[in-house]
């Protein structure tokens, strides 16, 4: 709308300018029904942006004509690109868009004014630029994905590590309690060796007391 702003503000009129405002609404369908939100057909997003402008015009009307009173950055754009140098002319915007609501200004065959569900069919060609624009759009969202993914998977890379060095650890502790069980088992062969040494011992000098105590006095 900053662009065409004679669009924005329904001033496009006669037999050429009626066409370039049907590729220009086609092309603006195109491109905010390719973004996260409402998906619309062309006619609801023509209604609706009048809708817009005359929420903004109502509600600085109301307060007294300060434009600081809207609700939203938004609003307030809209209010700065295309309302605030308000003229008779354009005071009458809603009715000069009111040509865009014609089902001639859509091309359609049924003629049902209330049909809004399916996309309007258009007399003319869909300009190369919409495929082109539709296409950059449909890339940013897959850099936009493949950088989500090269996030998560830098995560599972540290997640990684970290596993990997609590199971260094584990494992160097499970060496040390290795080396702590074997140390032991060595000391208690040590004891055993020991205590089987002392029973030796005893066992001789039980026996020596008995060959002294046994022997005859001559």
């Amino acid at each position: 709308m900053e662009k065409h702003p004679a669009l924005a503000l329904g001033q496009m009129r006669g037999l050429e300018k009626r066409d370039e405002c049907k590729k220009l609404w086609f092309r603006l369908t195109r491109i905010v029904n390719n973004l996260e939100g409402p998906n619309r057909p062309l006619k609801s997003w023509v209604k609706y942006w009048a809708d817009k402008k005359s929420t903004i015009r109502s509600k600085v009307q109301s307060s007294g004509g300060d434009p600081n009173t809207l609700s939203s950055n938004i609003e307030k754009k809209i209010w700065d690109l295309f309302l605030a140098d308000d003229t008779s002319k354009d005071r009458n915007a809603v009715k000069q868009e009111s040509h865009y609501a014609d089902e001639s200004f859509y091309n359609e065959d049924s003629g049902d004014q209330h049909q809004t569900d399916s996309e309007p069919v258009l007399g003319f060609e869909v300009p190369i630029v919409d495929i082109e624009e539709r296409q950059m759009l449909v890339m940013e969202k897959l850099v936009k994905v493949m950088g989500d993914q090269a996030n998560a998977m830098t995560q599972l890379a540290r997640a990684s590590h970290v596993n990997a060095q609590a199971m260094e650890r584990l494992a160097d502790a499970s060496q040390i309690q290795a080396a702590a069980i074997e140390r032991l088992a060595t000391s208690f062969e040590t004891i055993g060796a020991s205590t089987h040494d002392v029973r030796n011992a005893i066992v001789d000098i039980d026996s020596t007391m008995k060959r002294f105590y046994s022997t005859s006095p001559t």
